[in-house]
């Protein structure tokens, strides 16, 4: 099964309560003046690996013999905050970064970076209008969107044409792209083309799933679009060909072409790739506030989901939905809770697992310590996900247990909780 799809029973439960999601958090090429010291004051934070993330650049670049890397650095590098990690891409010598927002854009020039910026969505006239102080290289597909576009440039009186790269349908996405099978998406290229403020220096497109005869087919579909482009006038040879995601530039070595674009394996997330060449990037943490007694019988957070069957102690962990942990993690005992009951949610204090108990509410989680209270102290660390000692909180316990599609748990955790980097 494609890891994306994975989603099946309690997905309900699990999307309730999800937390905030930011399209576009506002962003500090600073970090907010956060210190590692000041953001373990807080209720969670999030530890982030910049060394792990080198490591992993290096890796992709092992794997496909040096293909042009596009880091793909979007929702603020995956929720790991892309201003901890410019100074890695300086470091490393990447060339292209992918990037959704404005504000990574312009956090990533103030902190140095001067290759090519793509944007890796549609996007609204508005941005693409302020983001040419950023330069940014926006995809078009859609002939009045790219109009607007022109319009805005030539404006600034420009000295020549804007370089923008052409989204393609190819891969089958129908989000970006513009549909040459049809004689409706051919007169949109053809419209494109005659625009002379626009200037395509690339041509990509994105694939939609892992299956391998799609995506072979998909690659066979964009090839045949680059030679419909060449015989309706566009000299298709200058431009930067991309439509390999992580899944495709680790699999598929055909899908490469000029440019390989990834993003969770530069995080340390390779999908459904078996591989352990890759090391997460981040560690979300928080801190025990209280360990508390409580006798057998007694009934754990909202709807006595959880009843304890034995005398038992709990650490307050004053962390919850609020802060993107979800109220899916949350574990029940009782069987009328048949979707919770199946979660093993567990906790690092110590370098020991302990279990979730009851639900994880919207600033706290309980987690019971039982046999260790003497052990388990006011302000333990504690990890919801990553390693501490010898055990490690994994994606795939992390996404089975809250019925999560990973990135989508840990990038909202990244709009929430402080960030700082790993000491080194």
């Amino acid at each position: 099964m494609q890891r994306r799809g994975f989603l099946k029973a309690g997905a309900g439960l699990a999307a309730f309560g999800a937390g905030r999601t930011l399209a576009a958090p506002i962003l500090s090429a600073g970090n907010f003046g956060l210190t590692p010291a000041r953001a373990a004051r807080r209720n969670g934070w999030i530890e982030v690996d910049a060394g792990a993330f080198e490591a992993n650049i290096d890796a992709v670049r092992q794997w496909t013999g040096g293909t042009r890397l596009c880091a793909v650095m979007k929702a603020d590098a995956y929720g790991n905050g892309i201003a901890l990690l410019i100074p890695s891409i300086l470091r490393k010598r990447v060339t292209d970064v992918a990037i959704t927002s404005n504000d990574e854009a312009r956090v990533a020039r103030q902190l140095g970076f001067r290759g090519r910026l793509i944007r890796i969505r549609t996007a609204t006239p508005e941005e693409m209008e302020d983001g040419f102080a950023h330069g940014i290289t926006e995809l078009i597909a859609n002939p009045i969107a790219a109009e607007r576009l022109q319009a805005l440039w030539q404006a600034r009186k420009p000295k020549g044409p804007l370089a923008v790269h052409l989204a393609l349908n190819a891969g089958g996405m129908s989000r970006n792209g513009v549909e040459l099978s049809s004689l409706y998406g051919q007169a949109d290229a053809r419209a494109l083309l005659a625009l002379k403020g626009l200037r395509m220096t690339g041509a990509m497109t994105h694939y939609p799933s892992e299956e391998a005869a799609d995506i072979l087919g998909q690659l066979r579909r964009f090839q045949d679009d680059l030679r419909w482009l060449a015989a309706t006038g566009l000299d298709t040879r200058p431009l930067l060909r991309h439509t390999a995601n992580t899944f495709a530039t680790l699999e598929h070595p055909e899908t490469r072409l000029d440019m390989v674009r990834v993003g969770g394996a530069i995080y340390g997330d390779p999908g459904s790739t078996k591989t352990d060449r890759f090391r997460p990037t981040m560690a979300i943490k928080s801190r025990v506030a209280a360990v508390n007694h409580y006798p057998a019988g007694q009934t754990v957070n909202y709807d006595r989901t959880y009843r304890l069957d034995r005398e038992s102690w709990l650490a307050n962990i004053p962390i919850g939905y609020s802060d993107g942990y979800r109220r899916g993690f949350s574990h029940a005992n009782r069987p009328e809770f048949e979707a919770e009951s199946r979660n093993r949610t567990e906790v690092l204090i110590g370098g020991r697992r302990f279990p979730v108990v009851g639900r994880v509410t919207m600033n706290t989680m309980m987690a019971d310590v039982t046999g260790w209270q003497d052990k388990v102290r006011l302000d333990d660390e504690v990890v919801l996900f990553g390693a501490q000692g010898a055990e490690r909180i994994t994606q795939a316990e992390f996404e089975r247990n809250g019925s999560v599609y990973g990135p989508e748990a840990l990038t909202v955790m990244g709009a929430t909780l402080p960030r700082v980097l790993k000491a080194r």
